[in-house]
């Protein structure tokens, strides 16, 4: 009797480690993302990315998600399309990075490391088609809006040392942090969307607290003041 209770015991210890670790090991997302024509997609599963052509004409191409040195292995957060640029933009989960997949074949040259003068083509470069294109950042930015040319994203960052919410925006051309914004409440990425008007274009993120919206003016890099 003693050892049936021990071993029902054992059995009931095993469904309980098992119950609990199953949902553990699927906690690793796939994450997939097609171009707005259907020809590419991308898939994303833990440090892991792949570049699928629908039609054939190029094999799949597999992509470590980590620094140039290949440090610092990361999982991916997003995948966006950015069909105006012919491109896939994504958000890493810890890699201060965002990468710019290139599916336009035209796409120039990506120089990485140190550069003289790229127009004059010295440095070492990889061809701009399929290769990440790398925007160094200050630290991974989540929940990714763009405006209606996709050149400039906004993201929000990790908090500052005071607790307060920062934005940070990120021109993909010249690939580089060039405005950042610490703002009041609980910015709603979700919830953020791109305006046009008046000359300007904007990017609206309202406010989980309850808040005023903040409102972006992405070509001056600017907040747009008394905006709601």
């Amino acid at each position: 009797m003693t050892h049936w209770l021990g071993a029902a015991r054992t059995g009931l210890w095993l469904v309980w480690v098992v119950a609990f670790l199953v949902p553990a090991a699927q906690a690793a997302q796939t994450l997939r993302a097609t171009s707005a024509d259907g020809r590419w997609r991308v898939v994303a599963e833990g440090t892991t990315i792949v570049i699928e052509d629908a039609v054939g004409a190029e094999r799949p191409r597999t992509l470590r998600v980590a620094a140039l040195d290949g440090s610092g292995a990361s999982e991916v957060a997003s995948i966006h399309d950015a069909a105006p640029r012919r491109s896939f933009v994504i958000a890493l989960r810890t890699l201060p990075e965002l990468w710019e997949l290139s599916y336009d074949r035209r796409a120039e040259p990506i120089y990485d490391g140190l550069v003289h003068d790229y127009r004059m083509g010295e440095g070492i470069a990889i061809p701009g088609f399929l290769n990440p294109r790398r925007t160094k950042l200050e630290s991974p930015l989540q929940g990714l809006v763009f405006d209606r040319s996709h050149a400039f994203v906004l993201g929000r960052a990790a908090a500052g040392a005071d607790g307060r919410a920062q934005l940070h925006l990120v021109q993909l051309d010249v690939r580089r942090v060039i405005a950042r914004f610490v703002v009041a409440g609980d910015p709603d990425m979700s919830a953020a969307r791109a305006l046009d008007g008046s000359g300007r274009s904007e990017i609206r993120v309202p406010d989980r607290a309850g808040g005023a919206a903040t409102v972006v003016d992405v070509r001056n890099a600017r907040i747009v003041p008394g905006a709601d």
